[in-house]
């Protein structure tokens, strides 16, 4: 449990965003949708949930995370164009879309963004599933825009959880045999299987990660690859400069400075 504790990211969550595609009945959609995913967060058990920044930025990993529903509606009151047809007739589903991106707080990167979208078969466009229902309610989650809403921030999550392994510092290569490719990872299973993260080192002024080179002097890249009983391994994509060392490095998610922009930006 400490070392979970430990490894537990903290989230800022900034106030959610509607697009124009939002039926204009559901006006608290943002808000509700933020509620709602705040306690997928929290029931996760990987991360902490704070809406301060000041209180993020004192943790030692925090992610700010920005979201907007871009289509919360029923295909039946979309344009023609872009209805699915259903044998003979258009079918009307309920569609839900956020585009969420994740920036790391400590160095402003973005780490993730992506649109994640689900669609539910809503039957009949005659009916209204809704009636007097208001988005978050018991059940609402029953209907099909409900069901939608629920898909679209379970997968959120699931991916956000990446982001616990993929900061520096975290995950860590314990070994390295020279003119292979095969490296240890300890706490590699807090990695995306078949995930692309990039290789850093500590520099020994600042204490920042940076990149660790190739031998053609680009950031090293590793593909992580998980195996039965928990073991993780790296792969790497290619061969590591003759001046680094591997053993003791860290994986990171999102590109890590060179050793030079870091001298210049820590002079």
């Amino acid at each position: 449990m400490g070392a979970e504790a430990a490894q537990k990211p903290t989230i800022l969550l900034t106030t959610f965003t509607t697009g124009s595609s939002v039926d204009a009945r559901w006006t608290d959609v943002g808000q509700s949708m933020q509620k709602a995913f705040a306690r997928a967060l929290v029931k996760s058990g990987k991360f902490d949930v704070v809406y301060n920044r000041a209180t993020a930025q004192k943790a030692r990993t925090a992610f700010q995370i920005e979201a907007e529903v871009t289509d919360f509606l029923h295909t039946s009151d979309a344009p023609e164009t872009v209805r699915r047809l259903s044998w003979f007739t258009q079918a009307n589903d309920a569609i839900v879309a956020m585009d969420v991106t994740a920036t790391e707080l400590q160095s402003g990167r973005v780490v993730f963004s992506d649109q994640i979208s689900a669609v539910v078969s809503a039957g009949d466009d005659a009916v209204d599933a809704y009636g007097a229902l208001e988005f978050g309610s018991y059940l609402y989650w029953s209907t099909p825009l409900g069901e939608a809403s629920s898909e679209v921030i379970t997968e959120s999550v699931a991916k956000l959880t990446n982001l616990r392994g993929s900061t520096p510092g975290t995950v860590t290569i314990t070994e390295f045999i020279d003119g292979q490719r095969e490296v240890t990872l300890e706490d590699g299973d807090l990695l995306a299987d078949g995930g692309i993260y990039y290789v850093g080192s500590p520099d020994t002024v600042t204490g920042e990660f940076v990149a660790v080179d190739d031998d053609l002097g680009r950031p090293l890249r590793i593909r992580v690859e998980h195996h039965f009983f928990g073991q993780s391994t790296g792969w790497l994509l290619s061969e590591p400069a003759d001046f680094e060392t591997l053993v003791g490095g860290t994986l990171s998610k999102a590109e890590l400075p060179t050793q030079l922009s870091a001298e210049y930006i820590n002079p």
